[in-house]
């Protein structure tokens, strides 16, 4: 029972709490078993260095947490010194949910953007000479709505923001206002990048609209507990371009994540991937 409950509420394969909803896309694990797809993208004209992190956030001492992200890009910046963007899991400063009143909770954790938090990760950002990308619920001050957000921190403290647009139940049970600000992309070197949360993959309409654009490349911040096939993604197959798959570990009450992270090639095979807390999978890849 505690597994099931896991799997309906915390991951973003929610499509039976969600089946009414027309623009849901339902997959299940059946559809990423297949033979792993090889991509050989070594002669491309350009390349982007991405790295994709797990971290296991602390419930409420964001001094932890960033504190855990900071060492941790202080490591992938001294052992792949050439990395461009380094991507962190969705809500990444607190835990993704928690029963004990939930909206409530993210209220107690929510901050401005800017604010305390990402002003943390700008200075990291320009010391490290990286871009950070991470996700944290944002509250606007002028509206008191609550945001699933994601933030992009470039080396020369420029910020970018993307809201969550696909919310599950658990975002609704969190107080989350869905973000309307369509698809947000910007330029890293030679590649374009959209940001991306969680269950915006199973949108119908966001993802047709990511795999119609001309982005090169997906900075997908998550939470899953669910881990399905190491070889192949459907997501990656849905989308036809590269994805760069964060996401979280630990346990979290009724959740326990296993910190895994993949970085998806356009073909929906799985170019890199690893487990656990405090890691990060790395590749260069191909930018036509």
């Amino acid at each position: 029972m505690k597994k099931l409950k896991i799997v309906l509420t915390s991951v973003f394969f929610l499509f039976l709490a969600n089946s009414c909803n027309k623009d849901w896309l339902d997959y299940s694990a059946i559809d990423m078993y297949s033979a792993k797809i090889d991509i050989d993208d070594s002669n491309a004209p350009h390349f982007l260095h991405v790295a994709a992190a797990s971290i296991q956030p602390h419930k409420t001492d964001k001094t932890q947490t960033l504190s855990s992200i900071e060492l941790l890009v202080e490591k992938i910046k001294q052992e792949k010194p050439e990395v461009q963007v380094i991507v962190f899991p969705e809500l990444a400063l607190e835990w993704y949910w928690t029963d004990e009143t939930p909206e409530t909770y993210q209220r107690s954790m929510a901050e401005s953007i800017p604010g305390a938090s990402t002003n943390y990760i700008k200075i990291l950002a320009m010391d490290n000479s990286v871009t950070i990308v991470f996700g944290m619920t944002e509250i606007d001050e002028n509206t008191g709505k609550l945001y699933n957000s994601q933030v992009l921190i470039r080396p020369d403290g420029e910020l970018i923001k993307y809201r969550k647009r696909n919310l599950n139940d658990a975002d609704l049970e969190n107080g989350m206002t869905a973000g309307e600000n369509g698809l947000v992309t910007t330029t890293i070197g030679d590649a374009q990048c959209a940001l991306f949360i969680c269950s915006d993959m199973q949108s119908k309409s966001i993802t047709n609209e990511v795999a119609e654009s001309g982005i090169d490349v997906i900075l997908h911040s998550l939470t899953s507990s669910t881990d399905f096939n190491q070889d192949i993604s459907y997501v990656g197959m849905q989308m036809n371009k590269w994805i760069v798959f964060a996401n979280r570990f630990g346990d979290e009450g009724i959740s326990d994540y296993t910190g895994f992270i993949q970085i998806i090639n356009p073909n929906g095979g799985i170019s890199e991937y690893a487990v656990g807390k405090d890691i990060y999978v790395y590749r260069k890849i191909g930018i036509y």
